[in-house]
């Protein structure tokens, strides 16, 4: 039987994702088309977005280097708990491939972020601003803690899926099978970021919602860059 719930290597609480279908895409924005369902196999992913305090743990078993926006060596105070960022997708990899996890797809992240019934926050079908940090709100923060907005839960208990940070994921930015939308920055260029940030509005943070960036990007000083969770097949189970 499949724990629901599992403590990775890093640390991390992972929970489980079924395998079976869900809708992926939506009619909304031609990146997204078409709505359509895909199936995948059952994996694990974290519950919460990598923190600072956790990248720290990372950056002192391997001496990799520190996110810009710490300013330093050492987590500014008080950010322990809020989502690393400022992260190139070559940097979230290493951790990954450190942590025995790897980058989710788009199609794994879509669905531990929506569940299985196409909705277009996390929550359901109407933007509640207590579930989420995005700029609609009014709050104008960098990052919140990522234990913030527990009511911004997934149907499968995946929290922060979208506002606060966005979060790499492992595709090229590409067209849709079967999408009849012709997007200058599909092919192998950019790598996909989901779920948006405190600086998007809640209509480009929603769970179909697809940004990117080059991979060694991670962002512009004094917006918030780019975040990461991870994870893991069952049969890489150690």
């Amino acid at each position: 039987m499949t724990a629901l719930e599992i403590v990775a290597r890093d640390g991390k609480k992972m929970v489980w994702i079924p395998a079976g279908e869900f809708i992926m895409g939506s009619e909304e924005f031609g990146p997204e088309m078409p709505m359509r369902k895909v199936h995948l196999p059952g994996y694990y992913i974290d519950a919460y977005p990598v923190t600072n305090a956790e990248y720290k743990r990372y950056m002192t078993a391997t001496y990799a280097i520190a996110p810009r926006h710490w300013g330093g060596m050492e987590i500014p105070p008080g950010l322990e708990n809020h989502p690393v960022h400022r992260i190139s997708w070559f940097e979230a990899v290493m951790y990954a491939e450190w942590a025995g996890k790897r980058l989710p797809t788009e199609a794994e992240w879509e669905k531990a972020a929506r569940g299985t019934d196409g909705r277009r926050w996390p929550w359901g079908n109407e933007f509640n601003e207590d579930n989420a940090l995005v700029w609609d709100r009014g709050d104008y923060l960098m990052t919140a803690p990522v234990d913030a907005h527990p009511g911004g839960v997934s149907p499968f208990g995946v929290y922060e899926m979208v506002g606060n940070v966005e979060e790499w994921c492992a595709d090229w930015y590409d067209a849709y099978p079967g999408s009849p939308y012709k997007g200058k920055a599909f092919g192998k260029k950019f790598k996909v970021l989901r779920g948006g940030n405190s600086f998007f509005t809640q209509n480009h943070a929603r769970c179909a919602y697809r940004c990117f960036t080059r991979p060694e990007d991670s962002g512009v000083d004094n917006v918030v860059g780019c975040g990461f969770r991870c994870v893991l097949d069952s049969a890489d189970l150690k």
